[in-house]
């Protein structure tokens, strides 16, 4: 086949629009010992596509490359947790510093609140904690309700018991009432 012509079915090759007719005639010709000089980087190339198309893959490949797409996956998202801890970490040593700064004046070595002000959160802080422990108490009492429910289903299991008793009694008595009909057949 002319040079002439393999130059044509490479630059249709490199853009994608050969038929597998054509890059079987292109594996060909590069499997040839007299490749011109200007094609011979190429036909290294296609040599190694001859070769590699003859390897067969192993049997558990489909095994291992789900295997390592599965790791890299976690280890994407291992990274990228890591990340967020660290900003994280950074993000709340620079406020404990912000805060540390701001509650402390450095320059006096006194506190930024006076003892008032100090008094008055606690007096409020004491306040909602009462008012919070207030209305939890006030929805757990009709939590009792529930206890003596529970119980009240508890001493239903014995009403279950008696009735399987009467279950098991009730073949006896039909048993009776056969035997009186046979011995006192006028009744």
């Amino acid at each position: 086949m002319s040079s002439h012509k393999i130059e044509k079915l490479l630059i249709k090759y490199f853009e994608g629009e050969t038929s597998l007719s054509e890059e079987r005639m292109l594996r060909e010709f590069f499997l040839k010992e007299d490749v011109p000089a200007h094609l011979l980087e190429l036909k290294e190339q296609f040599g190694l596509y001859e070769s590699e198309a003859k390897e067969e893959l192993p049997s558990d490949f489909d095994e291992k490359l789900f295997e390592e797409i599965d790791r890299k996956d976690r280890s994407r998202r291992t990274g990228r947790r890591m990340t967020i801890y660290y900003i994280s970490g950074v993000a709340a040593t620079i406020l404990i510093l912000i805060t540390v700064f701001i509650r402390f004046d450095t320059f006096t070595n006194t506190s930024a609140y006076s003892d008032q002000d100090a008094e008055i959160a606690f007096n409020e802080a004491s306040r909602i904690l009462y008012f919070v422990s207030d209305k939890f108490n006030r929805g757990a009492n009709p939590l009792e309700k529930v206890a003596r429910f529970d119980k009240a289903i508890n001493d239903l299991d014995n009403v279950k018991k008696f009735d399987e008793g009467v279950n098991q009694v009730t073949p006896v008595s039909t048993f009776n009432r056969i035997t009186k009909l046979i011995t006192n057949p006028a009744q």
